[in-house]
């Protein structure tokens, strides 16, 4: 008996410690919604450190694309990197001199200087010019190459915050365009004296920020660090460059790409450039909306109708909110999921807007561990920016879970509460099983194209997450349909480049809402594509691992095409050649081999 009592003392203590538990784990149905065995995810989120993205990832391709000659590994080149892919024009990122200058253009980035290149390779640089070819350059510190380029010293800062084209285009926005702040988003320029080049552009302060000399090919300078802003820009550093939040035109990133682009098309024999938009549209609609609210979920299914009847997918992010608190009470019930199968019904993409749908997401939400599970996980917000128990990980595991198991969604594009933009969001999204993210508006961003995300929002790794940054939204006044034709002016703007408008509405009327969807659809029904962000997201993800290159062949032009995840409806313009564009219709793994007239 003596032996026996302390076997029992130890498994009345186990029993006393599970009911302890039990009774502290239990929901309290008066502030959470229990579905009754559900539990999960039941995998962990693991966040795995990427490589850091290599140079060397992107030596290759034939010499009909753009070459970016790194003079500095330690640069933004991957800024670089990430905005031509996203405007299509085909690059070779090499820090071989000599392998550059076997390509008709040449970007030389960051700095041309007798410290990063030698006498031999400067003189190669100028010849390649004197011989028909194009370079471009950021900063010439050194080197003699100034009378060549045609400008006179340059003065580097961070004071310049604007820079002026001299060729006015008539539209406000892209002929004085945002190169840096007053504030904390500061971007060195560097100004040039005027010399025998011909100005493309020029500074606030009146020194020349872009030109261009003709000696046999072009010698170019820019005078703003491109790389350096594009990283900024699409890592959401440079906020205090935008001139409007959101719902207006803000392409001080996309010009500035444009102009090397176009530089490109001109100096390159047979140039070729991915469309940004599916064949035969001038631009991309994605029609997206937050559902946030308790009657929005069932309002949600009205939305769906009108864009069903009209042959269009939506994007409807859900909140999973299971919890009562500060915010509002319980409305992610099986009333909810029920609405939620009715937008799958309707051909609609579901996905997720948190669970807490809480303004500490972006500041002072911790990353979680990655085993965070329903019912166990129960964030609970108590004002505005403070919230109990919550973690990203948590947010974006525990939302996507109860969508695919109760309604059977699928989940894999994202946009948190708020917009709040967390620097570890990148790597927590890919953990979670997450392909793409609508985060942050196109002004802030600078930019009206997609583009992929970095790990931290950082300079260092490539995540294989891509952003879709929101143009239009619901809650500026005046009210949305008051701004229909504001907003049909920013679609005409953007689709001159072919670009993308992502609109944002909360479903939480039925009614003025309603009908700005309806008549922005129908207004360019035929002229833009039109869906959701996991439809046009495939879309572009397929489009930028396309592998594309021009070569000669006998007395023509021949366009070869390695299309790892397909092609469907992706052009490719062809500015030198008779037929001027090819569309591409291959399966994943497809090759093609086109003739060019």
């Amino acid at each position: 008996m003596r032996r026996r009592l302390p076997l029992l003392l130890v498994a009345l203590a186990v029993l006393l410690a599970g009911g302890w538990w039990w009774w502290r784990e239990r929901p309290d149905p008066s502030v959470m919604h229990v579905f009754p065995g559900v539990r999960g995810p039941a995998k962990a989120s693991k966040i795995v450190e990427p490589p850091r993205t290599r140079i060397a990832q992107f030596d290759r391709g034939g010499p009909h694309r753009l070459a970016i000659l790194v003079t500095d590994p330690q640069s933004g080149w991957l800024g670089l990197v990430r905005g031509f892919r996203a405007h299509g024009v085909p690059i070779t990122v090499t820090e071989d001199p000599a392998k550059a200058l076997r390509h008709k253009v040449v970007l030389v980035y960051p700095i041309v200087s007798g410290r990063v290149l030698s006498a031999e390779q400067l003189r190669a640089l100028a010849q390649h010019v004197r011989d028909g070819g194009t370079v471009v350059a950021f900063n010439l510190a050194g080197g003699g190459l100034g009378e060549l380029f045609g400008v006179g010293e340059g003065t580097e800062a961070s004071s310049r915050l604007r820079m002026r084209w001299t060729g006015a285009t008539g539209e406000p926005e892209s002929d004085e365009i945002v190169v840096s702040s007053t504030g904390e988003a500061k971007v060195a320029s560097v100004g040039y004296a005027p010399g025998t080049a011909q100005a493309a552009a020029r500074f606030d302060d009146g020194s020349v920020a872009a030109a261009c000399r003709k000696v046999g090919g072009q010698a170019c300078v820019l005078g703003v660090d491109l790389g350096s802003l594009a990283q900024r820009s699409m890592n959401g550093r440079a906020e205090a460059l935008a001139r409007h939040y959101v719902n207006g035109y803000e392409p001080s990133l996309d010009v500035l790409f444009r102009w090397v682009r176009d530089l490109y098309v001109a100096g390159e024999p047979m140039p070729w450039l991915v469309s940004t938009a599916p064949a035969g549209r001038q631009a991309s609609i994605l029609f997206t909306h937050d559902v946030d609210y308790g009657p929005s979920v069932h309002n949600a299914l009205a939305y769906a109708d009108a864009l069903k009847a009209r042959g269009v997918q939506g994007t409807f992010f859900v909140q999973t909110k299971y919890m009562k608190d500060y915010n509002d009470k319980v409305f992610f019930d099986d009333a909810a999921v029920a609405d939620v199968k009715g937008l799958l019904a309707r051909g609609q993409e579901v996905g997720s807007h948190t669970v807490a749908h809480s303004g500490a997401f972006e500041h002072t939400m911790p990353l979680g561990d990655g085993r965070e599970r329903y019912p166990r996980y129960r964030p609970f917000v108590q004002t505005v920016d403070t919230v109990k128990g919550a973690t990203i990980l948590g947010e974006l595991r525990v939302s996507k879970f109860l969508l695919d198991r109760l309604a059977g969604a699928d989940v894999v594009s994202f946009r948190p509460g708020r917009l709040a933009y967390p620097f570890t969001l990148p790597q927590a999204l890919n953990a979670s099983g997450y392909r793409y993210s609508s985060s942050i508006t196109a002004n802030t961003v600078l930019t009206h194209l997609p583009f992929q995300l970095t790990d931290g929002r950082a300079d260092g790794a490539l995540q294989p997450v891509f952003e879709f940054p929101v143009g239009v939204e619901d809650e500026e006044a005046p009210p949305l349909l008051q701004r229909l034709d504001a907003a049909d002016a920013l679609v005409a703007k953007v689709a001159r480049e072919r670009g993308v408008v992502t609109v944002l509405i909360h479903p939480n009327q039925v009614g003025d809402k309603l009908r700005f969807e309806e008549a922005l659809a129908d207004r360019w029904k035929g002229r833009a594509w039109m869906g959701g962000v996991r439809q046009f997201g495939d879309w572009w993800t397929a489009r930028d691992a396309l592998d594309l290159d021009v070569q000669p062949r006998g007395d023509g032009w021949v366009m070869v095409a390695d299309a790892p995840k397909g092609a469907a409806e992706v052009e490719v313009l062809l500015p030198k050649a008779a037929q001027g564009r090819v569309t591409l219709r291959l399966p994943p793994g497809g090759r093609s081999t086109t003739a060019i007239k």
